[in-house]
């Protein structure tokens, strides 16, 4: 479960808070102003209105320069340190440290007016869940942790408040004058000639000469002198050998060595700034502690002493701590009014911050705690009316925006419940009673707009979806059509078809459905539809093995499972709305084949969850061809940050001014509105899904049609696919073939490998694209040149088709052109095309009913079409239209627009040339590394390293070295395994299934881009090794003689011509072969035996070469573990190229459990080896995707785990009746076979029930810093 929204403060109210908390005088009403404000006060108290107690310190804290940490703007993100301030309240003696940590590289910080909105998260105080601190020295300390709630911003704020060291005891020994002359007037008397005429020394005199000595243990020449116990001054201020004060000089660190003499305390002597050592902090806080009470002195009393105390207010620096001391003011704040009520501490913000900065607040108070969404506008209402000017203009846009928007404050909905009649707060209100008064109210008013909005009011309010349904606007033929997706043109059997989709993916809007299905029937006067209204009744029948594979439209009971699996996806694919059934049947075909393939290809349930669903995630029902598109879906919902971002979609949405526009530029390239407006729909379906997937109470929901169409197909490709969709009436192209006469579509392999000949000319998106490779700008002379071994790295490594900047070349392996020679490449022109606008239609879940072409055939062929695109293309859409969809917190240089999206999940990279000319470099983006497993098995490391390692390449007829290394790494690592591979000689493609050894943890240091010597050195040795490791291995291959099919090594084939030699001999001896005998030379077949073992030995040796240098080159970098990244999810590809299922493992690092996520099942993987370990299968399922997560971000990043299931029941009454699909056997239509039952009389089915879709959003950052030179990450 997630934990509960809380609302946040900005950094100058945080400052404001620090210097009017007062931990010894809480206030009346009990609340901690620093962890339980805001809200000032919890809904419905009703305790004294006391935030702050009258009898409180009002702090003036002033900086302990040697404690703070507080480096030059142009050092501030690079220094990798934590920015400190440590401050000490002259008045009360309080100390107060804020310590800012955030992870250089991760996220976007310190951008241009970013004011950071700080969300209370843990700590330990008085009266708290977790009880104060009390220091060894007896002070009671209290912490306050916050995140910034700003999904991207990786700033953790720490806040301690202790209190004195010296206790009220020990001021009052050092400053009360009657303890004073006692203790002077006993030293005179036992010391009479030393100390004769001197005077009784006054409080501050006592002070400032236990300042000095405490100061004079920090001074390196004074560090070795001890204070003798006679000393004038000593004895005069601490009595007689100070034993009057011994127990407060004792716990000051002074300690009696000799007799007759003090010791100082002794710091530890070597320099540092701040301080480190805790005997220089405690000895510097008591320093500061004594200036303050010498500063409190009376007047009279100071006159003639020079005070040492320095002033410096710490004000600023704990602005400037948080990065906000610059926050824009309000102008003309002398003229505004002050607020009667705490709205300024509720909206967490201060009085003479601007109206728009306030305004974003109060979008932050909304995004992180929804619930209070009422109270927060109130607030923002309030402050507006008290400004003036374009203060109050700016605030009173934002307020009708947020009305816009559909939020409202709760006196609004009071006098929602007014505007019917009723009272809010009459307990005998229910949903029906609402409506019926609505129903009522509306035949007697013209009003019914504004009728319609107040009784949405109450509906959110009280979180009814029924009662929001009821306000929706159904009134004609044409609105319900729009509704359920549907034309005049529709059979009533689609349109019975759309009704349940409708009702099965959102059962609280039947009430609406039903309607719009009755203004259908009477409109079309369809004794059909209204005998459906009227009674809902389906039939059903029994199913057998038979009637499965009729089903699926399998003549031959013998065919293979991979034609079952085809057969299978094609009848889903082409009726989504049938996936139960066809589930059905093919759980009756692989119980009768006893196929577990088959049994997980399944992606339905007859069963209910046999576990708590609000503590499980849910499933999605594959819709058609699609099981890849789930794995992708349940990854990117986990991902907590974008999650988040999705669920409030509306507070991140990209503005559609034309002067928005006019920067948008995603990918290098600009983006149109028309793009904008598709991806604002992507997200706007996906939020619906996400919703759904936090409060089903069902164990899956099922994804949209639409959201797969917008999922499935980029923007670029969706003119191409209309084109191609329009080739054939009955099925698009691209099928993958024929089984027995019918087509086959079906997911593709991992991504293709298509031959050069075999390409088309590509789109303007597309060709950009293709040229996309690490290697960047600095290559765009530059070819690979062979070494004789086949590189691991590929042509694009960080291709991200759609939506990254362009290289300006491809990059060739020599090798592979057909003279050997370093070949040039340039890139083709290319033209752009235009893109279409969006369907408006709502998207279809049922069947198609028949051949007939129409907007819902269209949409399905659509989706059958994008379930064929790269799986990696899918995945690239969705984060190019997610950036499309919101508006950028941030612009780089080139115009790139920066965002969420791109700080989650893109790094960057720096390609470097060196050739003679000197060493060339370029950074680049790339959303996710591309590794592969085509030569043989590997490690994650060793396949991560041929993305990076050095390569010769042609640059100006000469040769370079190519390398690579990471600028930036983002929080979530997506790493592409690319497991088809062509084979030049058959001319076909074929997935590669070698193991790739996954790690648990892996440490990505040696990967960044340093500069440090040492380093750079250790990647030198690296590369060297595998150079010889190549070698080596080569070496192997000619000792096992790989490329022959004879299946001999050397060795044994100079064996086994040894034997044949021995054999021939053999003949001479025979008296029936002597005369064909053959004269050998006896010496060649002990030459041959002898070369036979040379050849063994050299292959053991060899093989222990490999060894030894495998060892070294995985130790290279073995002390190297600062930046650790967790293994968090595994999609895995079971089939072959042509067709396969999808699935994904998803590890829960909260309850420390991997799941699997197969479609509609969701299980617990009890034997982890089915993930890490090669099982020897044949065709074994392999990763072809893999995410790892920041190690200390880890929990912050990512939850798989998100329900709040909220369940309604509500009771049958007249008219209210379930319609259910239809079952199997209704499917034959016209043309049903004999024995189906194609008319049977319809039978009632129920169901329920209510849902209400909320979101609980909350944000992450970052608290670690790099310690590699030089490193973003």
């Amino acid at each position: 479960m997630s934990s509960p929204p809380r609302s946040g403060k900005t950094a100058p109210r945080l400052v404001q808070d620090l210097h009017d908390y007062d931990p010894a005088h809480p206030p009346g009403s009990g609340r901690n102003l620093l962890s339980d404000v805001p809200p000032a006060f919890p809904d419905y108290y009703t305790g004294p209105p006391e935030l702050i107690s009258p009898s409180a310190c009002r702090h003036t804290y002033v900086t302990k320069p040697n404690q703070s940490f507080l480096p030059q703007p142009e050092k501030r993100s690079s220094s990798g340190n934590p920015i400190k301030v440590s401050a000490i309240c002259s008045q009360c003696r309080y100390h107060l440290q804020v310590v800012v940590t955030s992870t250089p590289g991760i996220g976007s910080q310190s951008l241009p007016g970013h004011i950071h909105h700080l969300v209370y998260k843990s700590g330990r105080q008085v009266g708290g869940a977790s009880a104060e601190e009390v220091t060894p020295k007896g002070q009671t300390a209290e912490t306050f942790h916050y995140d910034c709630s700003y999904l991207t911003c990786p700033v953790v704020v720490s806040v301690r408040v202790v209190s004195p060291v010296l206790h009220p005891d020990w001021v009052q020994l050092l400053t009360d004058p009657e303890l004073l002359r006692e203790r002077a007037d006993e030293a005179i008397a036992a010391h009479p000639e030393r100390l004769e005429g001197i005077a009784r020394p006054q409080p501050i005199n006592v002070l400032e000469n236990l300042r000095a000595y405490i100061s004079n243990a920090f001074l390196t020449s004074q560090q070795g002198k001890s204070i003798s116990a006679i000393n004038k001054r000593f004895m005069t201020c601490f009595g007689v050998e100070g034993k009057p004060c011994k127990d407060l000089l004792e716990f000051l660190g002074f300690a009696v060595k000799n007799e007759g003499f003090w010791d100082p305390p002794r710091p530890n002597p070597w320099a540092e700034n701040p301080y480190q050592d805790q005997l220089k902090i405690f000895l510097d806080d008591v320093l500061h502690e004594l200036s303050a009470l010498i500063e409190q002195r009376p007047v009279l009393e100071k006159k003639g002493h020079q005070l040492e105390y320095s002033h410096r207010p710490a004000r600023d620096d704990l602005l400037y701590a948080l990065e906000a001391q610059d926050y824009q003011k309000a102008l003309g704040i002398e003229e505004f009014q002050m607020p009667p009520a705490p709205y300024y501490e509720d909206l967490g913000v201060v009085e003479d911050m601007s109206s728009q900065s306030i305004v974003e607040a109060f979008n932050r108070q909304v995004a992180v705690d929804p619930a209070r969404m009422p109270a927060y506008l109130k607030c923002l209402k309030e402050i507006g009316g008290l400004r003036a000017g374009p203060e109050h203009n700016t605030i009173d846009q934002a307020v009708q925006v947020a009305y816009a928007d559909g939020k409202y404050t709760d006196d609004d909905v009071a006098d929602a419940y007014k505007y019917f009649g009723l009272t809010h707060d009459d307990p005998r209100l229910t949903e029906d009673s609402i409506i019926g008064t609505f129903h009522a109210y509306l035949s007697s008013t013209t009003q019914e707009i504004e009728s319609r909005r107040q009784l949405w009011r109450i509906g959110d309010s009280r979180r009814s979806e029924r009662i929001k349904s009821a306000a929706e606007d159904m009134a004609t033929v044409e609105q319900a059509q729009v509704y359920l997706g549907v034309s005049d043109g529709t059979s009533d059997d689609f349109i019975m078809a759309m009704y349940t989709a409708k009702v099965n993916d959102t059962p609280s809007s039947r009430d609406l459905a039903r309607r719009a299905v009755e203004l259908i029937a009477e409109a079309r006067k369809s004794d059909a539809l209204r005998h459906f209204v009227k009674t809902g009744e389906m039939t059903s029948g029994e199913m057998d093995i038979g009637d499965a594979y009729r089903l699926l439209q399998i003549p031959d009971r013998t065919v293979d499972e991979a034609a079952i699996m085809a057969a299978y996806t094609i009848c889903v694919d082409e009726a989504p709305a049938q996936a139960d059934t066809y589930n059905q049947a093919l759980r009756i075909i692989a119980k009768d084949k006893n196929s577990p393939l088959l049994s997980s290809m399944i992606s339905g349930d007859d069963t209910k969850p046999d576990r708590d669903m609000s503590e499980w995630p849910v499933g999605l029902q594959n819709i058609g061809n699609t099981c890849y598109l789930n794995s992708l879906l349940q990854f990117y919902f986990s991902v907590r940050p974008y999650r988040e971002m999705v669920l409030d979609f509306e507070n991140f949405k990209m503005d559609l001014s034309d002067e928005s526009l006019s920067r948008k530029q995603v990918g290098s390239r600009k983006v149109s509105q028309k793009e904008v407006e598709r991806s604002q729909k992507f997200l706007r379906e996906l939020r619906t899904l996400f919703s759904d997937m936090i409060t089903s109470s069902s164990s899956y929901v099922i994804p949209g049609q639409e959201l797969a169409r917008l999922t499935l197909i980029s923007p670029s490709n969706e003119a191409a696919i209309r084109r191609r969709s329009t080739i054939s009436a009955y099925r698009p192209a691209g099928a993958l073939g024929e089984i027995n006469g019918m087509p086959v579509l079906g997911p593709l392999g991992p991504p293709q490998l298509i031959p050069e000949k075999e390409t088309e000319k590509p789109t303007a998106t597309e060709s950009e694209a293709s040229k996309q490779s690490t290697t960047s700008d600095v290559d765009s002379e530059a070819t690979l040149v062979s070494d004789g071994v086949k590189h691991d790295v590929k042509t694009s490594q960080f291709d991200d088709k759609e939506n990254e900047p362009p290289g300006d070349s491809e990059m060739k392996d020599v090798q592979d052109e057909p003279n050997g020679s370093a070949a040039q490449v340039s890139s083709s022109d290319t033209t752009s095309i235009d893109q279409p606008e969006p369907s408006s239609r709502p998207p279809p879940v049922p069947p198609r009913p028949t051949p007939q072409v129409d907007a819902q055939k269209q949409l399905i062929e659509d989706v059958e079409i994008g379930a064929q695109q790269d799986v990696t293309e899918v995945i690239n859409n969705v984060l190019f239209q997610s950036q499309c969809a919101i508006r950028p917190i941030a612009h780089s240089p080139d115009g790139e627009q920066i965002d969420q999206v791109k700080d989650l999940f893109y790094g960057r990279t720096r390609s470097y040339i060196a050739s003679e000319k000197g060493i060339r470099s370029k950074e680049e983006w790339w959303a996710d590394i591309k590794i592969d497993v085509a030569s043989g098995p590997r490690d994650i490391y060793a396949a991560i390293d041929g993305a990076f390692d050095v390569q010769k390449v042609n640059v100006e007829n000469s040769v370079a070295e190519q390398y690579g290394a990471i600028s930036k790494l983002p929080p979530v690592l997506q790493i592409q395994v690319q497991r088809v591979q062509f084979d030049p000689a058959t001319k076909r493609s074929f997935k590669s299934t070698h193991h790739l050894g996954l790690k648990e943890t892996i440490y990505l240091d040696r990967y960044m881009d340093t500069q440090q010597p040492e380093f750079l050195d250790r990647r030198q040795q690296s590369w060297q090794l595998k150079s010889s490791l190549r070698e080596l291995e080569a070496r192997r291959a000619e000792l096992l003689r790989q490329s022959e099919s004879d299946g001999m090594d050397t060795a044994g084939l100079l064996n086994s011509a040894k034997e044949i030699l021995d054999d021939l001999i053999c003949m001479k001896n025979e008296p029936e072969f002597a005369g064909e005998a053959i004269d050998i030379d006896p010496r060649t077949a002990a030459e041959l035996d002898q070369l036979s073992q040379i050849a063994k030995a050299d292959l053991i040796y060899v093989e222990d070469q490999i060894k030894e240098t495998e060892a070294m080159i995985s130790s290279q970098f073995a002390d190297y573990k600062h930046l650790a990244y967790r293994l968090y999810a595994v999609f895995v590809h079971h089939g072959s190229v042509s067709f396969g299922h999808y699935y994904i493992y998803i590890f829960d690092f909260e309850r420390k459990v991997w799941r699997k996520y197969n479609d509609n099942y969701v299980t617990e993987v009890d034997n982890l080896d089915e993930i890490f370990q090669d099982d020897g299968q044949q065709n074994p399922p392999t990763p072809y995707f893999l995410v790892y997560v920041n190690d200390a971000l880890k929990d912050r990043l990512v939850n798989p785990v998100c329900r709040e299931i909220i369940e309604t029941s509500s009771a049958n009454t007249t008219g209210d009746i379930s319609m259910n699909p239809p079952a199997y056997d209704e499917i034959w239509g016209e043309n049903s076979e004999p024995g189906t039952g194609a008319d049977h009389p319809m039978k009632e089915a129920t169901g329920d029930v209510d849902a209400v879709t909320t979101g609980l959003l909350g944000g992450w950052q970052g608290n670690t810093g790099a310690d590699i030179e030089n490193v973003e990450w």
